[in-house]
């Protein structure tokens, strides 16, 4: 038996089942059509007006029956498949889709078609496959590239979707690709402007304004999120992912006024969501209501008891209505879900207190007093890092280094600590304890990209290429998206005369800066260098 034979008696089969519960009868005047013998084309014409009126299964039958009259016809098969893909039967759509492409390898529709389906599928990396086919076919496509890009993205092949978006059309999608790349490069300042300038020609874009809202939470921008989240809420007050969103960074920015009362609307819409429940609760306690607050909240907890933050909230609100022993289930679950806030040790002593437990409860909040202890420490850490920062953007390095040492005592385990010190030792010329500094730092946190870089240059400057390639190589891996980085690995790389490996480190770095001056003038001598061999 055939392929194409067994196809037809696979999807026949699976046609079967789904007309039974679906009759298909078509107009008088196909009917007529298909007499005195029934023709290809009439079963075609059949198809399409059974597509027209979504009866995709219907459709189906008919585009197969053609398929019996006509085998071999890439534009039936594809019609066939799309019919299944509209009636949801993925599997039983690339079938005939495979069996379109076979027929007809350079027809865009039933590649873009078979893809999809692919992806419904989960079979990524066939979907992937037929991406790429269809993007060769037509290199300005938007679905094949919105398609690649995307397949590229979910590989982490953030580079690569980025050289392919550059030059693409204005496109939604593709924006929204191009700043999801740069995200997964960790440059979100670039995501930021592509993100702004898309909105900016299209300011009632809900996807592009939840992408930009999204970046500016990423960067710590939270006031900035809350107030592109408001003019998006306006233009679009019935978009319920937008609420959802806008109540999130209203929690965030600690703006209860606007938050409690739109967290008490959305429960009302939705009285099962348990995020609604969970920020209606914390902030009815806020409010003093502990009541509902516990009501709200023991029923968050039910609907998913996984959350430590809502156990927490809810012992505290036990506590407070005079429940010690409920409260205590509750803030020990948090525990053993893996809060590490100090403040649940000390609610818990003073429940245990209130059961008459007073050893454990004393345990407990020398437990509070080691987790306060620390963040004091973390928060004095801070505080010197911060002026520290302001003494080298002063140019008083020599100011800066004990502000850096003082942060250091207190967060011994911050390893971007330690490279800021590296960075002032450096400006006032003390290089040994500057490498010092640097090693404790990448061991503490071997993707501190930024440490590795510096410790590759310090390398270079005393000769040792292999070693500064080594730590290039490092701080690209950590972050592909380091221009600087790739710039010193390719520099690194002409040293130890590879040229070739040094074109393709510069080449990466002209995909992500296709202006930046240092990596075209080291194109150019690379260039020459090869010339003369």
């Amino acid at each position: 038996m055939s392929r194409r034979t067994i196809l037809g008696l696979v999807l026949s089969i699976a046609a079967n089942a789904s007309l039974a519960a679906e009759t298909c009868t078509p107009s008088p005047a196909l009917r007529a059509k298909m007499q005195p013998k029934p023709t290809a084309d009439a079963y075609a014409e059949i198809g399409t007006w059974f597509g027209n009126r979504h009866q995709f299964a219907c459709a189906a039958e008919a585009y197969r029956s053609a398929l019996g009259l006509s085998p071999g016809s890439a534009r039936l098969s594809y019609l066939l498949g799309l019919s299944l893909y509209s009636a949801g039967n993925m599997p039983h759509a690339v079938a005939a889709l495979e069996e379109s492409v076979a027929i007809a390898p350079d027809r865009l529709k039933a590649r873009l078609l078979l893809a999809a389906a692919l992806e419904r599928l989960q079979r990524k990396a066939e979907a992937k496959q037929q991406w790429q086919a269809a993007w060769k076919i037509d290199p300005h496509s938007p679905v094949a590239l919105h398609g690649m890009a995307s397949a590229l993205i979910d590989d982490g092949e953030y580079l690569r979707a980025i050289t392919l978006l550059r030059a693409a059309p204005p496109n939604q999608d593709l924006t929204l690709d191009l700043a999801h790349a740069y995200i997964g490069l960790k440059i979100l300042d670039e995501a930021s402007k592509v993100l702004q300038d898309a909105l900016a020609g299209h300011p009632s874009s809900v996807p592009l304004a939840t992408a930009l809202i999204s970046v500016n939470l990423k960067q710590l921008h939270n006031q900035a999120a809350e107030t592109l989240c408001a003019e998006a809420v306006k233009k679009h007050p019935f978009d319920p992912d937008l609420q959802r969103l806008y109540l999130q960074v209203l929690v965030l920015t600690g703006n209860s006024a606007v938050a409690a009362p739109l967290a008490k609307k959305l429960l009302a819409g939705s009285p099962e969501d348990f995020e609604f429940l969970y920020i209606n609760g914390v902030l009815e306690h806020d409010q003093g209501d502990s009541k509902s607050a516990r009501e709200h909240l023991e029923q968050a907890v039910k609907i998913n008891p996984q959350v430590a933050a809502a156990h927490f909230h809810l012992g505290i609100v036990l506590s407070q209505l005079g429940d010690p022993s409920g409260a205590k289930e509750q803030l020990e679950q948090a525990l053993k879900l893996g809060t590490t806030e100090p403040e649940v040790h000390f609610e818990l002593g003073k429940v245990l207190r209130a059961l008459g437990d007073n050893q454990e409860a004393a345990k407990e909040v020398r437990t509070y007093q080691q987790g306060l202890q620390e963040r004091n420490h973390r928060a004095l850490a801070a505080n010197r890092s911060a002026q520290g920062d302001k003494a080298m953007a002063a140019g008083r390095a020599q100011d800066a280094i004990p502000l850096y040492r003082e942060a250091l005592d207190n967060a011994p385990d911050d390893a971007l600590l330690d490279f800021k010190l590296a960075v002032a030792l450096d400006q006032t010329g003390d290089i040994t304890a500057e490498r010092t500094v640097l090693e404790k730092a990448i061991q503490l946190n071997p993707d501190l990209a930024s440490a590795q870089n510096q410790l590759g240059f310090l390398a270079s400057r005393s000769g040792d290429s292999a070693t500064a390639e080594k730590h290039f190589r490092e701080a690209v891996r950590s972050a592909p998206g380091f221009t600087e980085a790739w710039v010193n690995l390719a520099a690194s790389l002409g040293l130890q005369s590879r040229f070739s490996e040094a074109q393709d480190a510069v080449q990466y770095a002209l995909q992500l800066e296709p202006q930046n001056p240092q990596a075209l003038l080291l194109k150019d001598t690379l260039a020459k260098a090869l010339a003369q061999r």
